[in-house]
């Protein structure tokens, strides 16, 4: 009896899917569909059960947790006074730049008419803002000319790292001095200098050194003094190393791979 059923039962519900007035594009049978060793003639089709919108998003890993599993290089952070002189080379070098672009682009381009710059003339129409503003425009355009081939400039520096680990621009080369990629810091405790392990430690592309460069530049231009805030970061980070997820270390040909404790 019980055989009797099991046999029919499939064609039965085989005539109950013929009746029904709905169709469907999604094939019903299914002779090659097994179950414990029987073959069912149909097979009722499943939909996929939509992703809930409330589910827990993985959390994000600690800087620990990161280099504990990949790894990171130890450093050392140099003092902030490194930073200041090698600021102050580079200044030096870029202010003998910007005297040649000044001087190409009066001589040779004739920008800037220097009969512009009377002062005598200037202090007769003082109150003349049309003069001021037009005199004010060209030395606008002249200044973004400089900024925008100061921060190709430092892109360029700090992009180029052929042998060594990170790039530097002049000032921090003489001082010894790399910009390197951190998303992940930890201290390293027992040191008697600042000493950190950081994750990945690779040298700069040319475009994250670009957009370092601009935040850089046009926020020493726009924000001083208030620009001098940016330097109270832990391990002597400013805003826009923060930003670009940079560090300033001291130069390492072969820094040792750790792990976190």
């Amino acid at each position: 009896m019980y055989q009797n059923i099991s046999t029919c039962f499939p064609y039965y519900m085989m005539t109950l899917q013929g009746l029904q007035n709905n169709t469907t594009n999604v094939p019903l049978l299914n002779n090659n569909y097994q179950f414990h060793g029987q073959n069912f003639p149909f097979q009722v089709p499943i939909q996929a059960r939509p992703p809930g919108d409330n589910q827990a998003q993985p959390e994000p890993f600690s800087p620990a947790e990161i280099i504990a599993r990949h790894g990171g290089y130890e450093y050392v952070i140099p003092p902030l006074y490194k930073r200041m002189i090698a600021e102050f080379i580079d200044f030096l070098l870029l202010f003998i730049l910007k005297l040649i672009v000044t001087c190409i682009a009066v001589d040779l381009f004739g920008l800037i008419d220097l009969d512009k710059f009377d002062f005598y003339k200037f202090s007769e129409a003082y109150d003349d803002y049309k003069y001021a503003l037009e005199l004010t425009t060209e030395l606008l355009f002249l200044e973004i000319i400089y900024r925008a081939l100061v921060c190709v400039f430092e892109a360029f520096c700090l992009s180029s790292s052929v042998g060594r680990t990170g790039g530097a621009t002049p000032g921090k080369a003489l001082l010894g001095l790399r910009v390197v990629t951190a998303s992940a810091i930890i201290p390293v405790e027992g040191r008697p200098r600042e000493t950190v392990l950081l994750h990945p430690g690779k040298p700069l592309s040319f475009l994250l050194a670009l957009t370092r460069s601009l935040i850089k530049n046009f926020l020493i231009t726009l924000l001083f003094p208030l620009c001098l805030i940016l330097f109270v970061f832990r391990h002597n980070r400013t805003g826009y190393d923060l930003a670009c997820g940079v560090l300033v270390v001291e130069e390492n040909m072969f820094p040792p791979r750790r792990h976190a404790p």
